[in-house]
């Protein structure tokens, strides 16, 4: 009998053909439909300048599917709502860049950043009972985006939400287009969600954290659900999560994050099998594993420091069990250029990369 692989340890119900034969091939696939450059979004509150977001940069190209995991608090969702340019005040993105298709939407005037939002790049909120409007229909909702978007009348624009909900294997979606949020239950609402992100065939598509609160069963059909709607448009997928299971299960890339910054990053298949930075191996141990016989789950020590008063030097050295002196004093370094698009932010790895870029094989930033 063949072992389970490690990332069937982290989740038993996991697909294997999404292990051994990845949907999508960066390598084959290299251009990318998103850039992520030095993003940078700031939120100005009483107890000072509070950096959510911290010089994050990633591709993502048409048909891959990138994971950002970490702990809450470390800056995935507001990310994913920098690049939609939804941060709400206090916040406000004051640095990077965004290229969609090679244009800074970062810069564009709102009026064509509407456009865009919910067509070219579409987002599956947390959390749909409070994304949907609880007063109006979901078919109201979904013909709303369509009527906008694709300038379909009322009538076009009903049936073909009739379509969409029948796409997400939601039953008698005749019927269901006249319900109301309360009237479905929480993963039908997640499916009415995601048939409105995709009734525009969009580009990219940013997933936060769509299974949170969901039990398992319809986390997978959820998660099927968008692997299959990716597989039929082509879409590049941002998927953040906090659950390395879900990760597993959907990912080509994996990018962590911690206060702000992206602190690894690198193919599925190498992150979840040989991590890198400490953080990662703590996420990593404290998952259940189906190989392992334990009493107690490892946790890492500690919480995500407040980002009005971060530690000098490494975010994370305060509860790293691995923390040198000189991790106390100076920045963290990234370690870039190893094959496959590895790249780590700790002083464990800085040999390792000056010994690259003097080889030719990597640089620094």
């Amino acid at each position: 009998m063949t072992p389970p692989s490690p990332m069937q340890n982290l989740n038993p119900n996991i697909n294997p053909s999404l292990v051994s034969n990845p949907v999508s091939d960066p390598v084959s696939n290299p251009t990318p439909i998103l850039r992520v450059r030095n993003l940078v979004t700031n939120f100005r509150t009483s107890a000072g300048v509070q950096r959510a977001v911290d010089g994050v940069s990633f591709d993502v190209a048409r048909g891959e599917t990138l994971g950002i995991v970490g702990e809450s608090g470390c800056g995935k969702s507001v990310t994913a709502l920098s690049i939609m340019r939804l941060v709400d005040s206090p916040g406000v993105v004051e640095g990077g860049e965004v290229l969609y298709d090679g244009v800074d939407i970062l810069k564009l005037p709102m009026a064509q950043m509407r456009r865009i939002r919910g067509n070219k790049i579409a987002m599956i909120f947390q959390e749909p009972m409070t994304s949907l409007n609880p007063v109006l229909t979901v078919g109201t909702q979904i013909s709303e985006v369509l009527r906008l978007h694709e300038g379909l009348g009322k009538k076009e624009a009903l049936d073909k939400a009739v379509e969409m909900l029948s796409k997400v294997h939601i039953p008698m979606p005749e019927k269901r287009v006249r319900a109301y949020p309360h009237q479905m239950s929480g993963g039908m609402r997640q499916r009415v969600m995601i048939a409105m992100a995709l009734c525009c065939k969009p580009d990219v598509l940013i997933c936060d954290e769509p299974t949170t609160a969901l039990d398992v069963t319809i986390q997978a059909q959820i998660l099927s659900l968008i692997q299959e709607m990716k597989n039929s448009t082509g879409a590049a997928v941002i998927m953040i999560t906090h659950d390395l299971g879900v990760i597993s299960e959907i990912a080509d890339r994996v990018a962590v994050m911690y206060t702000g910054h992206i602190i690894e990053e690198g193919s599925k298949m190498d992150v979840l099998t040989d991590p890198l930075h400490p953080y990662t191996e703590g996420l990593l141990n404290a998952a259940p594993r189906i190989d392992r016989d334990c009493e107690e789950l490892e946790v890492i020590p500690g919480a995500v420091p407040n980002l009005a008063a971060l530690p000098k030097g490494c975010h994370f050295r305060p509860r790293c069990r691995r923390a040198m002196e000189i991790c106390r004093t100076s920045p963290e370094k990234t370690c870039l250029g190893e094959k496959g698009g590895r790249s780590v932010s700790c002083w464990k790895f800085a040999e390792r990369a000056k010994h690259a870029k003097h080889e030719g094989k990597g640089e620094r930033t």
